[in-house]
């Protein structure tokens, strides 16, 4: 109601609900357009390292609303660092448990722990999920589940000594 007017305000002019001020639009560096704002979107992916990691739809990336641009840089969204860093680590511990499941039904898990030489335990607390493995851990398991059998190869391979080095050839001299 206005002041000293007994007849109600209409519904379109009472105060809006508090929303969250749209943030001011920045030039799009891809068509110069002012139409780039943080948008959060599902299904953003993001090569990180080794993996290409889907991106929290939560993370607000600077999105031209007219070409479609994803400005997606450390400069630009300041938790992408953590954030990449948080969802690859995930990553790494979940490969590493789908490895070792599939393995652990072609040897035990002890003796693979003594074959690539891991303290004893290690594989049962990274298939826990307590743990977040090396990204060459990682690759060995995967390439040890391809083929299951070049474990006997690594156990023939440490047995052995390694051959001597050749001698190194000693240069022409000119005379």
């Amino acid at each position: 109601m206005s002041q000293g007017n007994p007849i109600p305000d209409p519904p379109d002019r009472q105060p809006a609900a508090t929303s969250p001020p749209r943030p001011k639009a920045s030039k799009c560096p891809c068509c110069g357009h002012y139409t780039l704002r943080p948008t959060a979107k599902v299904h953003r992916v993001c090569r990180y390292r080794l993996v290409v990691l889907t991106l929290p739809a939560r993370l607000l990336v600077p999105t031209c609303s007219r070409c479609k641009h994803n400005l997606l840089s450390f400069d630009a969204v300041p938790e992408l660092a953590t954030t990449l860093e948080a969802e690859y680590r995930a990553e790494l511990s979940r490969r590493a448990a789908a490895e070792i499941s599939f393995l652990s039904g072609v040897c035990s898990q002890r003796q693979l722990e003594i074959r690539i030489d891991l303290s004893q335990g290690y594989l049962s607390r990274l298939r826990a999920g307590d743990g977040v493995p090396s990204a060459a851990l990682v690759s060995l398991l995967a390439l040890l589940r391809a083929d299951p059998h070049r474990l006997e190869e690594l156990s023939t391979y440490w047995a052995l000594p390694l051959p001597s080095e050749p001698s190194p050839r000693k240069r022409k001299q000119d005379a």
